[in-house]
């Protein structure tokens, strides 16, 4: 099976008129007639994946965010993104991305992970509907039954998102009925979701100060399980979405899809000692 192959089925799957106008979804570095040895799936295209993937034998990576994201005005040796660029055609290692367009496809996904039931579409965006009339957007919204309180809520969602730590704003005891979720950069949106929803809780990521504070102002609780967190979550659905596509395919061989092992959360937290 040939890096263009591929790229036909993720653009059937995640068509690239779905991406935001912002966007940059689709191929970033491709070498469409190089024979398929590995897929590897990440977050990020970074200097540890693309380790990750030469030491693995993959010479294709599928990423979520794009790689080319602003516009590019040079490579530069020495300079890290440039660096990492040099690599893929080096090695020629394939780059693929699925971003906003992937969003609006798996916009429920993390509400199924951490179990909300009677999910609907959070918030919808102008993208044409499909052929069978299904709207597009980021997000969702649904319900706890039975309701949980915030408390239990946190340790749910570091237990299923396997996170080392959340960051969140309401009353422990507080219960959570109404829930609406929205991954990555989801936090700029607490203001719509407040107007358009009624809800409890709202777990998203990147969430900002002022946002927080209008949403205790209201008597909805957030929970800020961060861009990575929130994200992370997709990569098992996507994997698990190629393989399928590898294994029904013939020409596909032993090919193998495997999610990134070497992509780390940036961030940390420090908790001084106050003894």
């Amino acid at each position: 099976m040939k890096v263009r192959d591929a790229c036909s089925f993720l653009e059937g799957r995640f068509p690239p008129a779905l991406q935001e106008k912002y966007d940059n979804a689709g191929g970033q570095v491709l070498f469409p007639d190089d024979e398929i040895r590995g897929v590897l799936v990440s977050l990020d295209c970074d200097r540890a994946v693309i380790e990750e993937a030469r030491t693995l034998g993959c010479n294709l990576i599928v990423t979520h965010h794009p790689i080319f994201f602003r516009p590019l005005r040079n490579l530069t040796g020495g300079e890290p993104h440039s660096e990492m660029i040099f690599d893929l055609v080096n090695d020629r290692t394939s780059l693929y991305s699925a971003h906003t367009n992937l969003d609006k496809i798996y916009f429920d996904r993390l509400g199924a992970v951490i179990g909300l039931a009677e999910m609907s579409l959070l918030v919808k965006t102008d993208t044409p509907r499909s052929e069978g009339g299904r709207e597009y957007g980021f997000g969702a919204r649904g319900e706890f039954n039975p309701p949980l309180p915030l408390e239990e809520l946190l340790h749910r969602v570091c237990d299923r998102l396997a996170l080392p730590f959340l960051v969140y704003a309401g009353k422990g005891e507080a219960p959570v009925r109404r829930c609406a979720v929205s991954g990555g950069a989801g936090g700029g949106s607490i203001g719509r979701i407040l107007q358009e929803c009624e809800v409890d809780c709202i777990i998203t990521g990147d969430v900002g100060y002022h946002d927080v504070k209008t949403a205790v102002d209201h008597g909805v609780a957030v929970i800020d399980a961060g861009h990575y967190g929130t994200e992370r979550i997709l990569l098992d659905f996507l994997c698990s979405d190629i393989q399928d596509y590898l294994t029904k395919t013939p020409t596909a061989g032993q090919i193998r899809a495997c999610v990134s092992r070497m992509e780390a959360n940036p961030f940390s937290v420090f908790l001084p000692d106050r003894k």
